[in-house]
């Protein structure tokens, strides 16, 4: 099931596309030409949540990948932790896109927005916390968790790059890079070299999201 975090993250991102994305104001809250220009700074924190018009079918991809990988890595992380990964992640690519359009202004021609990075931070986390985890996807083609978010953060990558060329993959590369240092410093034991719990509450034993199960080492199934 459905994360509370990714979840409404998902609700947030769509209901800010479908109502916003084709309004006048929308320029200013996409990453482009006034981050320069018009010094609308704000715009790497408004841009995860809004694709530009015409592009709304990526918000078929959030709502699958906030339900099947987004909520097993906040349920291993927490909600707060989760959500500071992956728009911490988003924010960052986005201001780095916006600072290398100082630089080179041609990177800026297209409006950037949406929650791509947000989705490849997540898919990155993914593969770092289940690692070589066997899964499946509705129960066929079983690959490992780390194979599986190499394939996913792949595909994110490619669709942006071919629309617009390859200014628009830097917030999905940032984005991903920043969640696998964020996770893997999570991931390290406590300092005192005790290992505490991770979402199991007082039993000591990580959560782990029903459609994401383990079966002595062989098939994983996400459904």
């Amino acid at each position: 099931r459905f994360g509370r975090g990714s979840f409404w993250l998902f609700v947030v991102v769509a209901a800010a596309s479908a109502f916003v994305s084709d309004l006048p104001v929308a320029r200013l809250l996409h990453l482009g030409p006034p981050f320069v220009g018009e010094l609308a700074l704000w715009q790497p924190l408004s841009a995860p949540f809004l694709f530009p018009e015409g592009q709304l079918g990526g918000l078929v991809g959030t709502g699958l990948l906030q339900w099947f990988v987004g909520s097993p890595v906040e349920a291993r992380l927490g909600t707060a932790r989760y959500l500071g990964l992956v728009f911490g992640g988003a924010v960052l690519g986005y201001l780095a896109l916006g600072l290398l359009g100082l630089a080179v202004p041609a990177a800026l021609t297209h409006p950037q927005g949406g929650s791509t990075p947000i989705d490849i931070a997540a898919v990155a986390a993914f593969g770092l916390a289940f690692a070589r985890e066997p899964v499946s996807v509705f129960g066929v083609l079983p690959v490992t968790a780390r194979g599986f978010a190499g394939v996913a953060a792949a595909l994110l990558l490619l669709g942006p790059l071919l629309r617009d060329g390859w200014p628009a993959v830097v917030p999905g590369l940032i984005a991903g890079l920043f969640a696998v240092l964020l996770a893997r410093r999570w991931r390290k034991a406590p300092a005192s070299g005790k290992v505490g719990p991770r979402g199991g509450g007082g039993t000591g034993k990580p959560k782990r999201p029903r459609h994401l199960r383990i079966v002595d080492g062989r098939e994983q199934y996400l459904n």
